[in-house]
């Protein structure tokens, strides 16, 4: 019965984290630097969701829905107004992070000044069902089943759609993708939008399963970058696979911390953990490809 509750925790806990991590991995995968600001969006998208669900009184589909839209449209407020910016002036991977942190830190204290530092929760009611001794409410059996139906759809638009064929083309070699008619810029909007989009659904997920703090998203943030790293970065199917290996490596790892009367605390570190050791193996992570020589 435990082991059953474990695997349902790890399920869910997977399924917030690939979204995040694919949107990261998005972003990563074409312009080819770590977005920090990346925590700001879940969080803001979370709480654009609170909006709707809580001061509208609306459901929290349409909640989520506001947050992928408006979270996305953030995304391509901040490129268009810093990155793109930094991208013309020539600027380098370590300026385009720094940049990244400083837009997450305004983000985060404007969220912060809105709503105040204390937690808040979504307005839901939500059933709760038990299988083979483990039990399951219906909000979480939603976050695996739309997390699944996301990723389908990602890898449908990545493998026959124009729209992904384009995306991949972009991240390959941006200069041949010019050379080939592809409008970089409209792609990197859709790129901001998408990946936005997702830390934003992923946000509104990880409050509807714990509740909402102006730090929601940096708390999630470095598991996040552990599951691309992990997975190999850039690699959209790596980061699948990492974020559910991860998700059930914190929350066996939690069990096994309890047992030995360790403080749950340490649950973030057992995410790196798993990251040293399959890197000293595997350098290049789960899926991602060897740099050459």
């Amino acid at each position: 019965m435990f082991l059953t509750q474990l695997v349902i925790n790890s399920v869910v806990t997977g399924s917030i984290y690939v979204l995040i991590a694919i949107g990261l991995t998005i972003v990563y995968r074409v312009l080819k630097f770590a977005n920090f600001s990346h925590a700001e969006l879940i969080t803001f998208g979370a709480y654009m969701a609170y909006i709707v669900n809580v001061s509208l009184g609306m459901d929290l589909f349409y909640g989520a829905l506001a947050a992928f839209l408006l979270t996305g449209a953030l995304g391509i407020a901040t490129d268009r107004l810093v990155f793109k910016k930094l991208r013309k002036n020539g600027s380098n991977v370590i300026s385009m992070m720094i940049a990244s942190i400083g837009i997450g830190l305004v983000l985060r204290q404007s969220i912060q000044e809105k709503w105040g530092p204390n937690q808040v929760w979504y307005d839901i009611e939500t059933r709760t069902f038990e299988i083979f001794g483990g039990s399951i409410t219906e909000m979480q059996v939603y976050i695996i089943l739309i997390s699944i139906a996301l990723i389908l759809i990602l890898h449908f638009m990545f493998t026959r759609t124009k729209l992904g064929k384009a995306m991949r083309g972009v991240s390959d070699n941006p200069q041949l993708a010019m050379a080939s008619g592809i409008d970089t810029e409209k792609i990197l909007l859709w790129v901001w939008f998408i990946g936005g989009g997702l830390a934003g659904i992923g946000g509104v997920f990880r409050g509807a399963d714990t509740r909402l703090v102006p730090l929601l998203g940096w708390e999630i943030i470095l598991s996040a970058f552990a599951v691309v790293i992990l997975g190999g970065i850039g690699s959209f199917y790596g980061a699948i696979i990492a974020a559910y290996i991860l998700g059930f490596a914190e929350n066996f790892g939690v069990s096994i911390l309890s047992d030995l009367s360790i403080s749950t605390g340490y649950r973030p570190a057992i995410a790196f953990m798993i990251l040293i050791i399959v890197l000293i193996v595997r350098p290049s992570g789960i899926m991602g490809k060897k740099e050459a020589a």
